[in-house]
């Protein structure tokens, strides 16, 4: 029977050469990825959260950890190209236009992974282009144009149809709309939830805004200084926060009701005050978040030692 997972890192870390010496930009990041799921990784920027997202997709290197593909380590380029990994994971960026080749049309940009993955004839070929097209709402007369002719929302949509023209069974999206204003940012967030849903393709989705995560994702994992601190449901995350790090994001999330503004400001500064005074237990001595705490069967949290958790393993 085939696994429900589609991914799974196990102690993944990444460490990167600084003045001649190793420094780990992430560490012992352990993920689970199911099929047709939406996972969110939430934190700062500097968390690492980007760097787990290109080191799914091999822009980065592991330095110790696995990555569990269909049953198999895909940390080695054989293996990865045995199972077609590089077709079946793709990713979106959060710079749309910079990942567009500006002087490629847009038949061609999207033509160009099911030209490097698949064998088709050119009529076939043609009529995959414009279902595409037809995907992500743009007319015909876009192929004939270039990247430059396009809004950032419709660059985006482009963006998209080429991560979707290999029928990947997973994508990661990097601040796929951070660059873009809020009417669009909308617009695009819609769109990818109505691709998850109609195409079964698992998300693992990076942001620092909790409230465009709030609307995109089943489970979220929040990262801080290159480790997870607490991982869990929507509800879990949003409802039940238990690491200081986690309720210090949520505080910050903005408010509409100009009437609690004061009670808002308040709570955020508490919130604050409450991470700087506590934060000496929920870290090591070199600012590293502690391993995680089983809560419940949904929810884990780096939590102090003591109490009657129990220690994470997975």
């Amino acid at each position: 029977m085939e696994s429900e997972n589609i991914l799974e890192a196990k102690q993944v870390s990444v460490a990167f050469r600084i003045a001649g010496k190793f420094q780990k930009a992430i560490y012992d990041i352990d993920l689970r990825l199911r099929r047709g799921e939406v996972l969110a990784i939430v934190g700062e920027s500097g968390s690492g959260k980007s760097t787990i997202g290109k080191t799914i997709v091999g822009l980065e290197q592991m330095t110790s950890g696995q990555l569990i593909y269909k049953g198999q380590d895909v940390s080695k380029k054989k293996i990865r190209n045995q199972l077609k990994y590089n077709k079946d994971v793709q990713m979106i960026f959060q710079d749309a236009f910079s990942s567009l080749n500006p002087r490629k049309t847009i038949y061609d940009i999207i033509a160009e992974p099911i030209r490097n993955f698949e064998k088709i004839d050119a009529n076939t070929e043609n009529k995959r282009i414009h279902e595409l097209l037809d995907i992500v709402g743009l007319p015909k007369q876009a192929l004939e144009q270039y990247p430059f002719q396009f809004s950032g929302g419709q660059q985006q949509r482009i963006g998209i149809a080429r991560v979707v023209a290999t029928n990947p069974k997973l994508i990661v999206a990097d601040e796929p709309v951070s660059a873009l204003d809020l009417s669009v940012q909308a617009q695009v967030l819609n769109f990818m939830k109505l691709i998850q849903k109609d195409l079964g393709i698992a998300f693992l989705f990076i942001s620092h805004d909790l409230g465009v995560v709030r609307h995109m994702t089943d489970n979220i994992a929040v990262m801080h200084n290159g480790r997870i601190v607490e991982k869990g449901t929507r509800r879990d995350i949003f409802d039940e926060p238990q690491h200081i790090y986690t309720k210090r994001l949520l505080s910050a999330i903005p408010s509409i009701d100009v009437t609690r503004r004061a009670e808002n400001r308040k709570n955020r500064l508490k919130v604050e005050q409450d991470f700087e005074d506590k934060k000496a237990n929920f870290y090591d001595k070199d600012g590293h978040a502690l391993p995680l705490k089983k809560l419940s069967e949904s929810h884990w949290a780096a939590l102090p030692k003591g109490g009657e958790n129990v220690e994470s393993n997975y």
